[in-house]
Formats: C-alpha cells, structure tokens, sequence
C-alpha cells in the first residue's frame, strides 16, 4: 500500500502539471503560437515542437536568433500572421525585450512535450543508435530525452527539422558549442539521416 506521503506526492506533482498545461500565456506567445500552436506542440515537420524544453534551452534559442546566430528560418515564418510586425524569426526576437524572452521560456518549457506522429526506417534508426552512443550521448543523454541537459528534446522532435538543423550545423550556419563542432562535421548525409530516425524511434518508446 502506498504511503500517505507518496499519495501527496503524487496529487501534488500532478497539480503541478495541470497548471504548466493550463497557465495563461504571456502576450507575446501569440506569436510563437501561430507557427509552434498555443501549447509548442507543432503539426509541421519543419517546425520544432519546443514545448517542454528546459527555460534555459528556449531562452538562449531566441537570444541566439536576436543575434542572428542561426538562420532565420524565412520559409517557415507564418509572414501572414505577422504581417507589418517582423519578417522572419531573427526580426520578431529582436523585437522582444528580456522580460518577454524570460516569460516566453518559462511558459513553453512548463507545457508538456508530445512526440511527433511519423513514421520511422528502423535500419537506419538501429544506425543512428550507434552514432548517438558514440558521438551524442555525453550530452544528449538517455537518446536525448531530457529537458534537464539543457540542450533541447531530440528523442520524438519532427525528423524534418532535426535534419535541417544538423545541417545548419555542420555547414556552420548556427552557433554551436565549440566541442560540438568537430562530431558535427564528422557526419555524413546518411549519419544525419539515421541521427533523425534514431530520435524519431525514441520518441515512441
């Protein structure tokens, strides 16, 4: 039978959940919204689902894009929705003060990660285990599952826009830690591709 303490515990943690799920979001989130939806869990393979990512990750991704440290993304900015108020994803961060970047971070991370609906090449997602074991793993642990790296979910992100991102990366497009860079260019275009179905089969488990 379970403790008193644990039953509390455990009402308390989901109490905790419930208002991560439900608090009101910040103004500013309805920019995010029109791209990565109200709860950061986007429908589109070249958008990243950022819900549940720690505050630190998303908070340093938008400081990264106020700088533009990372391509801008103009083709799969929502140019509609924010017609005459930016015109890529750079734009609108720089149009953000600090207090908004903190408020948007904390808002997202508290939302509950989903992994993405697709479908997975199991060969190449038994390659991509490999390649993630060796060269992904002391950062990205448990197959990069976990907000507390600090590092971004990669385990059930959309496949599409991991393998642009690992791209961006190797091509040296986007900001990188210095001791990523070098596993980084080291990747072929299959490692790639196996890296993003490896993630993609996680996300089910």
């Amino acid at each position: 039978m379970r403790s008193i303490t644990s039953l509390i515990l455990a009402a308390l943690a989901a109490l905790a959940m419930s208002a991560g799920v439900f608090a009101k979001a910040p103004p500013a989130a309805e920019d995010c919204a029109s791209c990565h939806n109200k709860d950061g869990i986007s429908e589109d393979e070249d958008i990243p689902i950022i819900a549940g990512a720690s505050a630190f990750f998303l908070e340093n991704q938008m400081l990264i894009f106020k700088e533009g440290a990372r391509p801008c993304a103009k083709e799969e900015f929502g140019e509609e929705e924010h017609d005459g108020i930016a015109e890529d994803h750079c734009d609108l961060a720089k149009a953000l003060s600090e207090k908004e970047i903190t408020e948007l971070a904390a808002y997202f991370a508290e939302q509950p990660f989903k992994s993405a609906d697709q479908k997975v090449d199991e060969e190449l997602a038994g390659m991509g285990a490999q390649i993630h074991e060796q060269r992904c793993e002391k950062c990205h642990s448990d197959s990069g599952s976990l907000a507390l790296d600090d590092a971004g979910i990669l385990a059930g992100q959309w496949k599409a826009y991991l393998v642009r991102t690992m791209q961006d990366y190797k091509n040296g497009d986007r900001w990188q830690p210095e001791k990523m860079q070098p596993a980084m260019e080291a990747l072929s275009e299959k490692d790639i591709q196996a890296l993003a179905e490896h993630y993609a089969r996680e996300g089910k488990k």
